[in-house]
């Protein structure tokens, strides 16, 4: 039974390769729905693994590089396929940029966040569906901001509330039933 969170994060990880896979012959629509389905399994992977008394350093990387992969990288391939493309040099910067605060963000949580009751910083699941969202504006100047916006924002100081640590609580505690 220990295995079981892994493997939620696993699918997380596999959505997040298959978004990309998607992108890589122009099928934004299934992309999308793979980065949501590993929002899903994002959430849940951590309840399984309280509920199930399987936490590990193991599962929390895991979950880490599963993240980047699902809200890092597949959404700055998505806000560059839609439109980021046609700014040249200045769309894939801020495809790379986003990538690249979305792994410092994430390291910075493991190291000095995974018990506070806030967050440090903006999610980067919460910055990837942000960004999934703001794809579809199709205008890539507003796009390029947006990008640049959500990658300051998720290695920022601003504090942000720990909605699926909450969530999660209720939903176990019943509160929700």
């Amino acid at each position: 039974m220990n295995y079981i969170p892994c493997m939620i994060t696993i699918g997380n990880f596999i959505c997040g390769l298959l978004a990309i896979h998607s992108l890589l012959y122009h099928n934004i629509h299934s992309a999308v729905l793979f980065i949501f389905t590993g929002m899903f399994l994002d959430f849940f992977d951590g309840m399984a693994a309280r509920k199930l008394n399987a936490v590990s350093d193991m599962g929390k990387e895991l979950d880490s590089f599963a993240d980047l992969v699902t809200f890092g990288v597949a959404p700055s391939m998505l806000a560059y396929s839609v439109a980021l493309y046609t700014l040249p040099f200045i769309g894939i910067l801020c495809a790379l940029t986003y990538s690249i605060c979305g792994m410092l963000r994430l390291s910075k949580f493991n190291i000095e966040q995974s018990k506070l009751p806030t967050f440090i910083g903006m999610p980067i699941p919460f910055a990837g569906m942000c960004l999934v969202i703001l794809s579809f504006t199709y205008n890539p100047i507003l796009l390029a901001i947006g990008t640049c916006g959500l990658s300051y924002l998720m290695v920022s100081k601003i504090k942000f509330p720990h909605f699926k640590k909450h969530a999660a609580e209720n939903l176990e505690s019943g509160r929700w039933n």
